[in-house]
């Protein structure tokens, strides 16, 4: 919860940000759309390059700020894109669409396919690391031996001991191959993200999207 509060100040750059862009419109639509995508390429290749067994908690704190800023950024430009010029008739309807499409069922499907390519790519990792991990590796047989001579020291039993040794390898091995499951998935999210924000540079959206600020009156004060 301390990390999402980090979104909070992407947030507030970002709608400042859309305002200034639409409202005086210095540069084309491609542009916004482009540095948005460019924020969350920044977000995955920070974390893809900083995943470490000695990444500290502060490292995340710029990496979701990007990812705040690059969020309100894409939804405010895109949703001002799709309603300009659209019939009042059909506002309804788009709003219906954007809640359930972008904050219903895209959550739930990334968060299901995530997940799961997560614990697969966790499993395939573990195995491929295990097949190295034998009595011939030394570094292996050090960190075993270390944690049988600590439980024997505890007052565990010598078959206890081992059991809790090779518990001991086996957290190891089930954390690398989490980390690098996690690198395999950053590694693609940040590669596609930033041919995204490559080529959105390029799309011609054939619109300029300007939103007028409208001054009221001395009734509305």
């Amino acid at each position: 919860m301390t990390l999402y509060i980090w979104l909070l100040p992407g947030y507030a750059v970002g709608a400042f940000i859309c305002f200034w862009w639409f409202r005086w419109q210095r540069w084309r639509f491609r542009f916004l759309i482009a540095g948005g995508m460019a924020c969350f390429a920044l977000f995955f290749g920070i974390l893809y390059f900083g995943v470490s067994p000695d990444s500290t908690y502060e490292m995340l704190y710029l990496p979701m700020f990007l990812r705040g800023l690059g969020m309100l950024t894409l939804i405010i430009a895109f949703a001002l894109f799709a309603v300009e010029d659209l019939p009042p008739k059909y506002l309804l309807s788009n709003a219906f669409f954007l809640i359930t499409f972008r904050s219903v069922l895209t959550p739930v499907i990334a968060s299901a396919f995530y997940s799961n390519t997560l614990y697969r790519l966790q499993q395939k990792y573990m195995v491929e690391l295990s097949e190295t991990l034998s009595a011939t590796d030394p570094l292996a047989v050090d960190r075993w031996q270390s944690a049988l001579n600590s439980s024997l020291a505890q007052g565990h039993g010598i078959d206890e001991a081992t059991q809790l040794a090779t518990n001991t390898l086996y957290t190891v091995l089930q954390q690398q191959g989490t980390l690098l499951a996690l690198k395999h998935i950053l590694g693609w999210l940040f590669a596609i993200t930033l041919i995204i924000a490559i080529v959105s540079r390029f799309i011609p959206f054939h619109k300029t999207v300007r939103v007028p600020v409208i001054h009221t009156g001395e009734d509305m004060v």
